[in-house]
């Protein structure tokens, strides 16, 4: 059987955009003598010990090591990412580093990848590549290149919206309810992104009957939902939230306690607030040039800088939700590396009708925000 080169010599523009975002990275840190990027810092530390040693609720300690109230160890994590770490471990030596180092830089080819490929079904391959360099050169992307799950999650996301607006059949679905299932298990906010097909699914639902209302019967399920209606959204659904009550489930009969997610997350003190409040206090509290503001400054310009959006109804909604949801438990910590995940963001920008140079400029500041303010501060050991 031959194979065609011609079929894959369009992925080799994603390949040199992916090795341009490696080589910036990885050549930034090896000019500065500096291997943090590789390193089990922060989270990246927990999910090591999940899958080393699986789940363990430890006492939380003071600086002086006396008892203080609340739950510690590494419950507050998901399980997809050390799964895979674990899966990986034995090929490598049984070199856990190597594992997560390895898997984050093969996932964050893969999800260049994918969104090349999401992009250029929908759109064009123009439009691909502009969403794809808005990715690599958006303020945390180096992210994706380190021991946070923030490629695999992304490369779950792209693959379950190119199976979304695939044409339905049986493998279709399974492989939407599999994908949906390791979102869920892959970090808290999975279980967000079932926004997407619920909206897409009455979206979808709603032009059929516009197609047929000329039917009498149709028109009467308007006002009458038959029980396959509903049926066929709660597929959609459950997998986002299966993964979420599997893990308690588990915590449940291990730890006797089905909350003890919620229970760890007490003592970070977050409380609900309204997102643009604790947006206003950032931005005129602080400089605008600390890593929390100039990623809130960089990803809110898109929704003004870039109306009308060209992208499905279901994305925008989502990346909107998306930007208000982190600031809307209270605080902007970490908020740089959360928004990496607003992905319809990236979309936005590459089918956005603006003048080309103004995208490619907007692309640019985002990546002189990273090289600058970001990841100097990162490798710094200054990011949480």
């Amino acid at each position: 059987m031959s194979f065609n080169i011609a079929k894959y010599k369009k992925y080799l523009i994603p390949i040199a955009i992916y090795l341009c975002f490696i080589i910036a990275y990885t050549g930034y840190s090896a000019f500065n003598n500096n291997d943090f990027l590789y390193q089990p810092v922060w989270d990246v530390g927990h999910y090591l010990t999940i899958s080393e040693t699986g789940y363990e609720v430890q006492t939380c300690t003071d600086a002086s090591g006396k008892p203080i109230e609340g739950i510690c160890g590494n419950v507050g994590w998901y399980p997809a990412w050390p799964i895979a770490t674990a899966l990986v471990r034995p090929l490598l030596g049984g070199s856990s580093q190597l594992a997560f180092t390895g898997l984050a830089f093969l996932f964050s080819l893969l999800l260049f990848l994918l969104l090349y490929e999401l992009m250029n079904r929908l759109y064009n391959s123009k439009t691909a590549i502009l969403a794809l360099l808005a990715l690599a050169a958006s303020p945390a992307a180096f992210y994706l290149i380190t021991g946070f799950p923030y490629a695999l999650m992304l490369s779950l996301l792209f693959l379950y919206l190119l199976l979304l607006y695939a044409k339905q059949n049986l493998k279709r679905d399974i492989g939407l309810f599999l994908t949906a299932l390791a979102i869920s298990l892959c970090y808290p906010s999975g279980i967000l992104y079932a926004i997407i097909p619920f909206i897409w699914y009455l979206r979808t639902e709603r032009n059929k009957r516009n197609k047929n209302e000329e039917n009498e019967e149709i028109n009467k399920s308007k006002k009458y939902p038959k029980i396959n209606y509903w049926l066929g959204l709660t597929k959609y659904i459950i997998p986002f939230i299966l993964g979420p009550l599997l893990l308690w489930i588990f915590f449940y009969f291990k730890f006797d306690d089905f909350f003890l997610q919620l229970h760890f997350q007490e003592k970070f003190g977050r409380t609900w607030d309204f997102p643009l409040t604790v947006i206003f206090k950032g931005l005129f509290g602080y400089s605008l040039l600390i890593p929390e503001n100039i990623t809130v400054l960089w990803y809110g310009v898109i929704f003004l800088l870039f109306y009308p959006y060209k992208i499905k109804t279901e994305l925008w909604i989502m990346a909107l939700f998306l930007f208000l949801f982190s600031p809307a438990t209270g605080t902007l910590m970490s908020i740089y590396r959360h928004y990496l995940l607003i992905f319809p963001a990236y979309m936005m920008i590459g089918t956005s009708e603006r003048p080309l140079w103004l995208k490619i400029g907007f692309i640019a500041i985002g990546l002189v925000i990273s090289l600058t303010i970001l990841f100097p501060k990162f490798i710094a050991y200054r990011l949480v």
